[in-house]
């Protein structure tokens, strides 16, 4: 499918992310292949559990369409793993995957070693069917235990039949924290996974972006540095390493999704990627007016990339124009939402990775 120079970035199936993944450009597309996680949708105080999963299951024939709608019939990985229960993994398996194969697209599952015995079934008969191949994920826990974990996987990959070049081997260390030392440690243990060489594809994912912006100063600059993208380069180059992994991470989110964390209202804050780090222009919750001055101050920094360089960025310099009018006639509106500056945020992180990764050499 792909080498190493290529991103893989985690996304929640929200729209947020499918409208930054919709505006990619086709060049930048080049460089990457998305991992979507599927999310239930937002539990009202009211519902059941029964209800939220019948409001999922009204989706399931929606969604292959608009995968394609956003990414095209490119290669796509699909995670169900944050679906609430095993029957719904299941229906949603085989809905999700037969209808993308019929629209003739690759829709590649994510599974884990500790999926329950219904969940792989699904997968693995379904893949034989469409053809896709999967992907297997391992997590921190997975690597503890290196001689149980090949272990595991040869008998995964016999007992359904399968080949390592017919899957993606997907390491993910999820959040960094303070722990400086985390990225390479699990690096250096998934060198020792079983038959490196022969998988796939061999990704490698962790992100760096903090739960919270309590650290965070107001009127401040606020640097953050990523941590995921420092680590990936200093094994890129490291010509002793076993096998290359492609980059992922999970873009300007943290990487541990909280159901819960729908019913807050987040701080009107721009987060910006850099080279190095991520600039957090940190706002106050539900002032919308302080997007538009954390905007117009962006655009004067040097460290912008100019509004030509991503959808996310034109909106950045859209609403930097607005602000004036703004000021004067508050009625006028245009602030933008915590989804739209979401997308706009993420799509130019996106963008930027594709581009930091096409000029490696």
């Amino acid at each position: 499918m792909f080498n190493s120079k290529h991103y893989v970035p985690m996304l929640k199936w929200k729209r947020a992310e499918q409208g930054a993944l919709e505006v990619l450009t086709s060049e930048n597309k080049k460089y990457i292949t998305p991992v979507i996680q599927f999310v239930m949708p937002k539990q009202k105080p009211q519902d059941t559990l029964e209800d939220v999963v019948a409001r999922f299951k009204k989706q399931l024939t929606q969604i292959p369409d608009r995968i394609i709608e956003v990414w095209g019939n490119e290669p796509i990985f699909i995670d169900f793993s944050l679906l609430f229960t095993t029957e719904l993994k299941v229906e949603s398996i085989k809905s999700i995957l037969i209808s993308g194969h019929q629209k003739h697209t690759i829709f590649i599952p994510i599974i884990h070693l500790n999926d329950e015995k219904e969940i792989k079934d699904a997968v693995c008969s379904t893949v034989k069917e469409t053809k896709s191949g999967l992907c297997l994920r391992l997590i921190c826990t997975d690597l503890l235990d290196l001689p149980k974990l090949n272990n595991d996987i040869k008998e995964f990959i016999s007992g359904y039949k399968l080949k390592e070049e017919d899957v993606d081997l997907l390491v993910d260390v999820k959040e960094l924290g303070d722990d400086k030392e985390k990225y390479k440690r699990y690096f250096n243990l998934s060198q020792e996974i079983i038959n490196l060489s022969k998988w796939r594809t061999y990704i490698f994912s962790g992100g760096a972006f903090p739960e919270n912006l309590s650290m965070c100063k107001i009127d401040e600059e606020n640097l953050i540095p990523r941590l995921e993208w420092k680590n990936w380069k200093e094994q890129y180059a490291d010509v002793k390493v076993i096998r290359k992994p492609a980059f992922s991470d999970y873009t300007i989110q943290y990487p541990i999704y909280k159901d819960a964390s729908q019913f807050f209202h987040p701080t009107s804050s721009i987060k910006y990627s850099l080279d190095e780090e991520w600039l957090v222009m940190k706002g106050k919750k539900q002032k919308f007016e302080l997007y538009l001055a954390s905007a117009a101050e962006l655009i004067k920094d040097s460290r912008y990339y100019g509004e030509n360089f991503s959808f996310g960025d034109k909106f950045i310099n859209d609403k930097a124009k607005h602000f004036p009018v703004y000021i004067k006639k508050p009625a006028v509106k245009g602030t933008g939402s915590t989804e739209t500056w979401l997308k706009a945020g993420i799509n130019h992180h996106m963008t930027l990775v594709a581009t930091q990764i096409a000029k490696l050499s």
